[in-house]
């Protein structure tokens, strides 16, 4: 099951054969990271599409850092298509984010609408959290799992992860079709000894560096006030 849960929430395919909800708190920090970094490959071809983005990215700050012109198969990578790939990079924690933060704020601030819809929670404290910041990473990510201690079958929860699959998969798809036709406007440019190489172990290195800092870290703060949280009233 924990090896289910991992594959599941890797590949974006929401299928299970144990409730994600009822594992370790660690446990479910992982499923939760594998579907906020979104970028693994086999997501279904959304893996492939927002490791595009990043790889671009990785692309322009390799190439000023080292002091070459940024270029990617052949194409200058320029402040327009950064700005493009930048804006899908943050779309994907920004909708997570501000869903769940909305969340909690009917929660805390306005329990007679939570309690009108029957409630949400079966779980308070830091699991509750997890819960809700699960829900939005699912839809986000486009898995359709979920910590089925939710009672998400409301209006509420139907309206606003709707909308977050919606703005999460339509908007990077946008922007990264934007950058193709970008690049494909411009001239091919011959590899040259001033040509950032992008097939070798340093690059790679510096692309998952640009991964785990722009997408992982970005939900830290999250993750710390859920399961991480959580695993340490547990243990400690």
């Amino acid at each position: 099951t924990a090896l289910w849960s991992a594959t599941t929430t890797v590949t974006s395919n929401g299928s299970v054969n144990g409730m994600h909800d009822s594992t370790m708190p660690l446990s479910g920090m992982v499923e939760m990271l594998n579907m906020q970094i979104n970028t693994w490959f086999g997501g279904v071809g959304v893996g492939f599409m927002n490791y595009y983005a990043f790889l671009i990215i990785a692309v322009f700050i390799s190439g000023l850092m080292v002091g070459r012109t940024p270029e990617f198969l052949g194409k200058k990578v320029e402040a327009r298509e950064m700005k493009i790939a930048t804006i899908v990079a943050l779309a994907h924690p920004f909708v997570i984010l501000v869903g769940t933060a909305v969340a909690c704020y009917y929660w805390v601030y306005n329990p007679a609408f939570v309690e009108a819809e029957g409630g949400w929670l079966n779980n308070l404290g830091f699991h509750g959290f997890s819960e809700m910041l699960y829900e939005y990473t699912s839809a986000s990510a486009n898995n359709g799992s979920g910590f089925e201690g939710l009672g998400d079958n409301t209006f509420f929860w139907n309206f606003t992860t709707g909308l977050a699959l919606i703005i999460s998969r339509y908007l990077p798809i946008v922007g990264q079709v934007a950058i193709a036709g970008l690049l494909a406007q411009k001239k091919f440019i011959p590899e040259s000894a001033g040509t950032l190489k992008t097939d070798t172990v340093t690059f790679a290195v510096m692309t998952f560096c640009v991964i785990f800092i722009v997408a992982a870290l970005s939900f830290f703060p999250a993750l710390t006030l859920g399961p991480i949280a959580e695993y340490f009233s547990i243990y400690m």
